[in-house]
């Protein structure tokens, strides 16, 4: 009988694990709380990076629009001669006619809202609005700056300076650039052009090159958050494995405990009892059967205790081969007879040349053995069994099938761990074995079932080359 914590065996009593795998909410918390607060953290570092980017994008090639403009004012300037004019006319530059010709091409520049040109006093020279010509501008950031050499870029959406309202209602977003103007020798600043531009296809290149920063901005950060996440993910199933294995490892030591007691305290008397009804069903016969049931009953709890000990022990010996259509073939021999007196028939097909495996014969024999078992215990009278070995490449396979009740969805991922059973005898031993096997040999254990419809169990073991 087995209760929270302890054991229960032939008298024995013995302390064992009650943990349970954690339910899938407990196993999944990890993943969640990753999930929210690297889907936060990503995020936010995702956006800030686009806007930043996009600003740098922006203000770079508003820069290099103005040098541009920049450029191209200088070598009117040049061409039109604007340092002579300028120093033999003064005040009244702006009615020579050089002048005239360079403000025309100012004026005539695509996109152009209104154009300004300082003196290096200050004072309005020409400008699209005739009210302004004359004026001097003493408190003027931006045109100070501009007369020290520095070229000026300022965008906005609408007039935010009380000189922009002058632009007029509605220009659209648009672009203010302050624009020295030097004399021949490159160094002297002999005037400023203020230039108001409303460059359509800038702003449309900036919003473009903007769209594509926030797209690899966007995918980056989902690339990230999906490498993070399944790096999550993975760790978390390694420290799933590892708790398992812990688990295992605590059952193994329960097992162990077990088995020493079971053998100390049953195979003894057991032996006895077995030896005591055989030699009386040979010297009287046994027409009512009783003794032969005592003897079946006695190498069942011979098996079980056989099925424990393998299990505590169930690593491979070093140099044991084994051949596995021979040993499948030799219990299939043994567990026909047993079958039949149950009504139902068992199918053998071996000696295909599965190979030889690293694993010792009475091992292998008490996993098919186990398997078989559970096959006849599901299976209903007149019902099929079929054991099968092959070769698949590398590995041998060991196939038990049978057309029996099957095992429910819930069960059938936990049905291999040990002392899980719901049959009213055995201690569900038998597919902890076969799969812990297959694990210390480098191969796998798999099972397939379904309510009503039979179940399939297959091991795969490392072959021998030879």
């Amino acid at each position: 009988m087995r209760v929270a914590g302890t054991f229960t065996i032939g008298g024995v009593t013995l302390p064992t694990s009650d943990r349970r795998a954690p339910r899938a909410e407990a196993r999944g918390a990890l993943t969640r709380a990753f999930a929210i607060a690297g889907a936060l953290a990503i995020g936010i570092f995702s956006a800030v990076m686009a806007l930043l980017l996009s600003h740098f994008l922006e203000s770079r090639m508003l820069q290099r629009d103005a040098a541009v403009s920049r450029d191209f004012v200088q070598s009117i300037a040049a061409t039109q001669g604007l340092a002579d004019v300028l120093a033999t006319a003064g005040g009244r530059a702006a009615e020579h006619p050089q002048f005239a010709e360079f403000v025309d091409h100012l004026a005539a520049m695509r996109g152009v809202l209104r154009v300004n040109v300082y003196a290096p006093d200050r004072v309005v020279l020409w400008s699209t609005r005739g009210e302004l010509v004359g004026r001097r501008f003493t408190v003027n950031e931006e045109l100070e700056r501009a007369l020290g050499g520095a070229v000026i870029v300022h965008s906005a959406a609408a007039p935010d300076k009380a000189e922009h309202v002058l632009l007029g209602p509605g220009p659209g977003r648009y672009v203010e650039n302050y624009l020295p103007v030097y004399a021949d020798d490159g160094r002297t600043p002999i005037a400023v052009v203020e230039l108001y531009r409303r460059p359509d296809a800038l702003f449309e290149a900036i919003a473009s090159g903007q769209r594509l920063v926030a797209a690899g901005a966007a995918g980056g950060g989902l690339f990230l958050f999906a490498a993070l996440l399944g790096f999550v993910v993975h760790v978390e199933r390694r420290l799933r494995e590892q708790q398992h294995r812990l688990v295992e490892a605590e059952a193994m030591a329960v097992v162990g405990e077990i088995s020493a007691a079971v053998a100390h305290s049953i195979r003894n008397p057991l032996g006895s009892i077995r030896s005591s009804a055989e030699l009386q069903r040979e010297l009287a016969g046994d027409d009512s059967g009783a003794l032969t049931d005592i003897m079946r009953h006695a190498d069942r709890i011979e098996q079980l205790v056989r099925g424990m000990l393998a299990y505590a022990a169930a690593t491979p010996a070093g140099g044991t081969h084994t051949d596995l259509d021979a040993v499948a073939a030799d219990v299939a021999g043994s567990f026909a007879p047993e079958l039949g007196k149950q009504r139902k028939r068992l199918e053998v097909d071996v000696g295909h040349g599965a190979g030889r495996v690293d694993a010792d014969a009475l091992l292998i024999a008490q996993i098919v053995q186990s398997l078989l078992t559970n096959a006849a215990e599901a299976t209903r009278e007149g019902g099929r069994i079929r054991l099968h070995t092959r070769r698949e490449g590398a590995m041998a396979v060991l196939e038990v099938s049978d057309d029996g009740v099957g095992i429910a969805p819930e069960r059938l991922g936990r049905v291999a761990e040990p002392f899980r059973t719901t049959k009213p005898r055995g201690l569900g031993m038998g597919l902890a074995l076969a799969q812990r096997v297959a694990r210390r040999l480098g191969g796998s254990f798999e099972i397939r079932s379904a309510p009503q419809q039979g179940t399939q169990v297959r091991l795969l073991l490392p072959a021998r080359p030879d």
